[in-house]
C-alpha cells in the first residue's frame, strides 16, 4: 500500500503533532508537512481529506490563519494533572516517570508537550520500578483468582521467608498502594503495603474466597475496605 493510500491518516498525525488554537498550519504547510513524511499531495486534495476527517468526527477547526486540531482525548488542564501526578507519585523511578512523561506529553502535541515536560520531579524518586512490577503481577493474579507469593521486606531484615496469600483487591490510601488479601492459615483479611514486597510470583493455586475469612459475599467491597482499613488505622505510610 502506497503512503499516498494512507494520506488521512499521516494528515491526521499532522493534526494532532503540530496544531492547537495557538499554533495553525494552512494547506500549503500541510502539503509541505506531508512531503516531508514522503506522502505526495496537492491542495485539492487535502481539502477533501480534511473534509473526510471532519465527517469523521475529527475536530478540526478553519480560520484566517489555518487549520488546527481543536479536540483532544485530553484538555490540557487534564494534562497538566496528570503530569503533576506522575512527577509527585514517589513509587514510580525517575526513568519509568520520564517515559510515561513523554507519553502524556506527546497527547498533548508537540507545543503543550514541551510546556509539560519543563521541570523536575515533584517529590523523591523510587530507585527502581519494583513496585510497579509488583502491582503488574498482582493485578493479574486477581483477575484469575490465584494466589501470590513474595518476601516480604518490611523489617530490612537478613534473612525473608515467602509468604503465600489469597489477593482480592489493589488499594490506593495515604499516598501508597495497598493488597486487600489473606494471608495463609489465618482467618481474616489483611491490609499488606505493596512497597516492602519482594520477587511477587503468581502460581496456579487458587486463592482462598473472601466469604470464607469475612461477611463480605458477592464482589468484594474494596472501597468499603478500604475505608475501614483506615479507620482501624492498618495502613501505614509508605518511606518515599
Amino acid at each position: 500500500m502506497s503512503n499516498t493510500k494512507l494520506k488521512p491518516l499521516y494528515l491526521m498525525d499532522i493534526f494532532r503533532e503540530m496544531t492547537d488554537e495557538e499554533h495553525r498550519l494552512t494547506v500549503p504547510e500541510l502539503v509541505e508537512e506531508l512531503q516531508r513524511r514522503g506522502v505526495r499531495s496537492e491542495r485539492k486534495g487535502i481539502y477533501r481529506d480534511i473534509d473526510a476527517l471532519i465527517e469523521y468526527g475529527a475536530d478540526i477547526r478553519k480560520t484566517g490563519t489555518g487549520y488546527y486540531l481543536a479536540g483532544r482525548e485530553f484538555t490540557n488542564s487534564e494534562l497538566r494533572t496528570i503530569s503533576w501526578a506522575l512527577k509527585s507519585a514517589g513509587f514510580i523511578s525517575r526513568r519509568r516517570t520520564a517515559q510515561l512523561m513523554e507519553k502524556v506529553a506527546a497527547l498533548g502535541g508537540q507545543h503543550m508537550g514541551k510546556k509539560l515536560l519543563r521541570g523536575g520531579m515533584a517529590a523523591p524518586k523510587s530507585e527502581n520500578d519494583e513496585l510497579l512490577n509488583a502491582v503488574d503481577v498482582l493485578d493479574k493474579a486477581i483477575a484469575a483468582r490465584r494466589q501470590v507469593t513474595f518476601t516480604y521486606d518490611k523489617a530490612r531484615e537478613t534473612t525473608l521467608r515467602r509468604t503465600r496469600v489469597s489477593p482480592y483487591g489493589l488499594m490506593f490510601v495515604k499516598g501508597a498502594c495497598y493488597l486487600a488479601c489473606n494471608i495463609e492459615g489465618k482467618e481474616e483479611l489483611s491490609c499488606l503495603p505493596v512497597w516492602p514486597m519482594r520477587s511477587v510470583r503468581s502460581d496456579m493455586s487458587p486463592w482462598r474466597h473472601y466469604s470464607e475469612v469475612s461477611d463480605y459475599r458477592g464482589e468484594f467491597p474494596l472501597e468499603e475496605f478500604a475505608a475501614k482499613a483506615i479507620r482501624n488505622g492498618l495502613c501505614e505510610d509508605a518511606p518515599y
